[in-house]
Parts: C-alpha cells; structure tokens; sequence
C-alpha cells in the first residue's frame, strides 16, 4: 500500500464498516465500490471518517468511484484536499 492514509482507510473499512476480508486483501487499486466492499452507508461512513479524521471537507459532487473507489485514490483525494488547505 502506498501510505498510511490508504493502510489507515484499509483498517477502518474492516473494523468499523463491517468488511469481513483481511485488510490486507485491500491493495491500493482494489475496487471498493465494484467489488462491493463499500455500499452507499459504507462509503458515506468512510467519507465521515475521512471528514473527521484528517481535516478535510468532502463536497457530496465528489463522492463517488472517482475518488473513492480504490484506497489508492482515496489518499491521492485526501492529500490533495490537505495540500488545496495549506
């Protein structure tokens, strides 16, 4: 996985989103939505989490596979929306 906000993400769908895989089975261009690891609940808790968790606001336009599809493009998303802040 490419960093801790992927490996983090990866963690938080399995404890708190009820995933029943290993977090590692969870690579960074794993499709989440596709594969049906996240439903709309889950990645609106995900999102919620993200919010919380490091800062960030996350428009409802951009929610969906585009950016949150994969773990990988889930921390590409976040470390954007955390360098457009600074």
């Amino acid at each position: 996985m490419s960093g801790n906000i992927a490996r983090e993400t990866a963690q938080f769908i399995v404890k708190e989103v009820g995933w029943e895989g290993d977090a590692a089975e969870l690579t960074d261009d794993y499709p989440l939505i596709d594969a049906g690891v996240l439903d709309s609940l889950g990645l609106l808790t995900v999102v919620a989490h993200l919010e919380s968790r490091y800062g960030i606001v996350v428009d409802d336009v951009e929610i969906g596979p585009v950016h949150f599809g994969t773990l990988g493009g889930i921390e590409q998303y976040v470390t954007g929306k955390q360098g457009a802040a600074a």
